[in-house]
Parts: structure tokens; sequence; C-alpha cells
């Protein structure tokens, strides 16, 4: 008895390490050709997949290339090796320590191999190392554990560092599902005066996909981050956490929608030594919502909300605010290749004069492509709470593209154009906002007059405008605050029935 239980037990160790496993390798070899198959369909026009598999008894080994396809690019493949150790119990994951509990029909172990890419020089800094790993379990069930990881690296001239990003995720059987999270370590990218830095990220998310849609929601937290600009100056944000979730229905082209809430942000531009950071603002508490509708490349509605609990910069407060707006008929393609050129002109240009002619020459030849579904922009409604009362507003603004032709006149040009819309303003506030706008025409003109003498002459201009405004109709005055309707018509701007005359808004203020 006790021999035929110890040949059994034989029997059933060599079953689930030697024969279980070589059946797992035949499926594979069977299956492989199927799955590349699907992936090679769904890259057709983008990518050129070649794949190899050899398999073993007990794992077996594969790579997969991938090319790019775009016209005139000339890059070497991206390089995918990766190796099948067989289950449930794979003799290999054994021996290497790592023993898989629950049993796994398969774990496959991937490396991307930079060697031979084409590409940044930070690739060098990854000389002799994947460029990102990858471990997914293939579970009974049909659903998939997967860790991946990129290493941390640094280039030689430390414009690229990283301390790398690690990701886990679980996908449910026939990709019904999903949960995960990613944590990024501290990144930096610099190039002169510019670059991007950014402390630390963690994503965590979790979604479902069936035929009647998906969604995702999750929540996330990024530690201070900066992005630098020209002349040194650069946008910070202090640390921040909120929450997510985006959705797309099946049964609608390409609509989907995204949501973002955030529970504290600190947004300022500064000099690179944060010596002043008087124009910094916080944003305490936020709502960020989009909801968008494209196909062929093209927007055919967006409709978006922001609003935000409370704004501080320096000593000045406001909030809560709330903006709403949508916007139709653009072409997103257009747009990605202006945004291509726009930035190969920046990264060649030398001195700011040239950079900003060669700009609007380059906006001269695109803006009838990017017009030519006749964009529309409309703030369905804008309000915010300060300190001295509120601000509203709403308004539209659409640009007729149908005839490129009209864009080759500036005349004919703003006559493709209409809007109209109203505001309303705190009085004190239109006040601050006048003074703000005179006082770099006293100084321009008063010489070395002490302070003092300029600012009272700036109140004084402001008190002649301020009546000038309300006398021509400008302006109108309400419940303490100043309104005003505004249109824009067949190239004449209209503010409360009356034409804006030449010189416009700037001769009304100082009096031309």
């Amino acid at each position: 008895m006790k021999k035929w239980l110890v040949v059994g037990t034989l029997l059933g160790f060599g079953l689930l390490f030697f024969v279980l496993p070589i059946l797992v390798g035949l499926a594979l070899e069977r299956g492989y050709p199927l799955v590349f198959d699907d992936l090679e369909e769904r890259a057709e026009g983008r990518f050129a997949l070649e794949a190899s598999l050899d398999r073993g008894l007990l794992d077996s080994t594969g790579e997969i290339l991938i090319r790019m396809v775009s016209p005139g690019l000339d890059a070497a493949p991206l390089r995918l090796r990766h190796a099948w150790a067989h289950g449930p119990l794979p003799l290999s994951e054994w021996w290497a320590g790592r023993i898989p509990i629950p049993p796994v029909l398969t774990v496959v172990r991937i490396e991307v191999d930079p060697e031979g890419i084409a590409g940044p020089e930070w690739l060098a800094a990854l000389a002799g190392r994947p460029l990102a790993q990858a471990t997914v379990r293939v579970n009974f069930d049909g659903t998939l554990d997967v860790e991946a990881s990129t290493p941390a690296f640094a280039t030689a001239d430390g414009q690229v560092t990283s301390e790398g990003v690690r990701g886990e995720l679980t996908v449910q059987g026939g990709i019904r599902g999903a949960r995960g999270k990613l944590d990024m370590g501290a990144f930096g990218f610099r190039e002169g005066d510019r670059g991007l830095g950014v402390e630390s990220a963690e994503v965590r998310f979790h979604g479902i996909h069936n035929d009647a849609g998906s969604r995702v929601e999750g929540s996330f937290e990024v530690g201070a981050a900066r992005l630098g600009g020209r002349a040194g100056r650069s946008l910070q944000v202090d640390p921040s956490q909120g929450i997510f979730s985006a959705s797309r229905a099946h049964n609608e082209l390409d609509d989907s929608s995204f949501t973002v809430e955030f529970g504290d942000a600190r947004i300022f531009s500064s000099p690179p030594d944060l010596s002043d950071l008087s124009d910094a603002v916080h944003v305490r508490g936020g709502h960020l919502e989009f909801e968008a509708g494209s196909g062929a490349g093209r927007l055919h509605r967006l409709h978006g909300v922001f609003s935000v609990n409370a704004l501080a910069w320096g000593e000045a407060t406001a909030g809560p605010g709330l903006v709403r707006v949508e916007l139709k008929g653009m072409d997103l393609f257009a747009a990605a290749d202006f945004s291509e050129a726009l930035g190969e002109l920046d990264a060649s240009a030398v001195g700011d004069r040239p950079a900003l002619e060669a700009e609007a020459q380059l906006l001269r030849e695109w803006f009838p492509v990017l017009v030519a579904d006749s964009p529309e922009l409309e703030v369905k409604r804008f309000e915010l709470e300060t300190k001295v009362g509120r601000i509203e507003g709403e308004g539209w603004l659409r640009v007729d593209g149908s005839d490129p032709s009209v864009f080759a006149e500036e005349m004919t040009a703003l006559a493709a154009i209409e809007g109209r819309g109203q505001v309303a303003l705190p009085v004190p506030l239109m006040q601050r906002w006048l003074e703000a706008f005179l006082t770099p025409v006293v100084e321009a003109q008063a010489g070395g007059l002490p302070r003092e003498e300029i600012q009272a002459m700036t109140v004084f201009l402001r008190e002649m405008a301020e009546g000038r405004l309300l006398e021509t109709g400008m302006l109108r005055l309400k419940d303490e605050r100043y309104h005003a309707e505004f249109r824009f018509e067949q190239g004449v701007p209209i503010v409360n029935g009356k034409l804006l005359g030449p010189g416009g808004l700037t001769a009304l203020l100082t009096g031309g």
C-alpha cells in the first residue's frame, strides 16, 4: 500500500513538474501565432511586427521586433525579449527562488532592449541594462498580473535623471476590467534654461470594460513639479492630490469624458533662484471635467468645466469660481502638426525678435488650415467671487473658415470672425484694472517724478477714463457693478450698441 502511495505521489509530482509544463508549451506554440496575428492586424499602418518563438519542454523564449512605418522615419526597431516559464509550477521560477503561489498557467518575463535604438542621447545611460522590464503571470482563471519597472539612471551631463518607474496591473480575463498602481520616482529633464522636474508621483486606478462602454476611476498624488521656460522663468506646482474618472461609450464614435478632483495645488512663475514668489497662485480645492466627441481626427464637441473653492495670490484672495466652456469644429490633426512645426521653429530660433517674427509668419501660413472646420468657442458661464463683489460673464466666438482666401488680407480675415458676449465687474475691481493699464502710460510720460505724484496722476486719468466710458455708453452702472455687452461683426467691434472707433479702447481710455 505504501509502495503505491509513493508511486502515486511521484507520478503526481511528475505530472505537475514535467507533463503539464510540456502541454502548456504545446498550447503556447499553437496559440502564439494567433495572438500575434491579431496584434499585427491592430498595428497595421502604424507598426511593422516580427516575432519568433523557440519552444522548449519546460520553458520557451521569444523575441518581437517593432518597427515604426511612418514615412521618412528611419529608426532601429524596438526589441522585446521574453522568456516563458511553463506552469503550473514552473521549475525555472523555483530554481530562481521565485515560488509561484497560487500555481499559474505560465510566467512571462519581458525585457525591452535599447541596443540599436536610434533616439535621444539619454539612451546611452542605459548601456548594458534593459530599457524596461515586466513580469506577467497568466493565471488559470484568465486574469493577468503584471509588474513592470524602468531602471534609475542619469546622463553624464545631468540633462536627464530618473529614479525609475514601477507599476502593478491586474487584468481580468477577456479584458473585462483592470486595477493597478503606478509609482514614479523623481524625474528631471533640462536643456539650457528650459526643463521639467517632478519629485515623485503615485497613481492608483481601477476600471471596467464591457459592451456598454468603459470607465476608469482612481486617485493620484504628485510631488512638487517645476517647468522651466524662456529667460529663466518657470512654472512651479506644489505637492497636490486628488481623484479622477474617465469613461467612453461604445455606441458613440470616440466619445469620452475625464474628471479630476484635487485638494490643493500651488502654482507660481518665478526666477530660477525662487527669490520672488509674489506672483504665486494657490488653488485650494478644485474640479476639472471634460466631455469630448471626435472622429476622423476632428473634434466635434468638447465640453469643459473648471471650478475652484478658493484662489490666493500674494495678499489677494478670490473664490469660489466656475468656468464652463464648449469648443467645436477643431481639426485635431492640423493642431498637432502646427504644434510640431512651432516646436521645431522654437528649437531653431536665435534671439527673441526673429523668433517672434517667424512665429507670426508661421501662424499666418497655418491659420487657414487650423480654422478650416469653422471652430467655435463658447464660454457658457464664468463667475468668480472676490472681496469687492462677483465677476460674471459669458460669450462665444466663431471663425468662418469655409473660404481660405479671406485670410490673405487682415481686413477680410477680421470679417470672418464673429462673436458676442457680456460681462459684469465690481466697480472697485474695474478701477484697479484701469489704474494698472494707465500706470505704464503715466510713467513713460512723467519722467523722474516722485512715486506719489505718478500715483496721483494715474488716479486722475483713471477718473477721466471712467467718466468717458460711462458718458459714451461703453460701460453701464447697475447694482454697484459695471456691465458691458459686446459684439464683433464684419470686423467691427461694438460695445453696448456703440461702435468702438479708431484707436479702439486704448484711445478711449487715454483720451486720444
